[in-house]
């Protein structure tokens, strides 16, 4: 809920930052109205690249994650990281910042970053 006071410049400048950190890109192009559609498909399927992307690495710093910190942060938290998704590298990274140590903090915030 944005604060009452917070002006609109500073509303976009916030969402464009966001957009900033997940990777993505604003592009303005130009084409034919009848290809407008064709151009929309094709940047959903980038955009669903780029997050197979960020699945793929959450799901290797997940395995990372169990390896080194398993009994001292992740005892009661029970992923498979070959088929964990974004909202487990979030519960992941949670527990991570919450329970470790500052390699496992670290570990966390960039799991934290991807789960975004």
């Amino acid at each position: 809920m944005p604060a009452a006071n917070e002006s609109v410049n500073e509303r976009v400048y916030r969402s464009r930052e966001r957009r900033r950190q997940a990777g993505l890109k604003r592009v303005e192009v130009f084409v034919p109205a009848d290809r407008v559609d064709t151009l929309k498909a094709y940047a959903a399927q980038l955009r669903e690249g780029s997050r197979s992307e960020a699945v793929r690495e959450a799901r290797k710093l997940i395995a990372k994650a169990y390896r080194k910190f398993r009994a001292r942060c992740l005892d009661n938290i029970d992923v498979d990281p070959e088929t964990a998704d974004l909202p487990d590298a979030a519960v992941i990274a949670a527990a991570l910042m919450h329970r470790g140590n500052a390699e496992a903090y670290s570990l966390g915030q960039r799991l934290s970053r991807l789960a975004r």
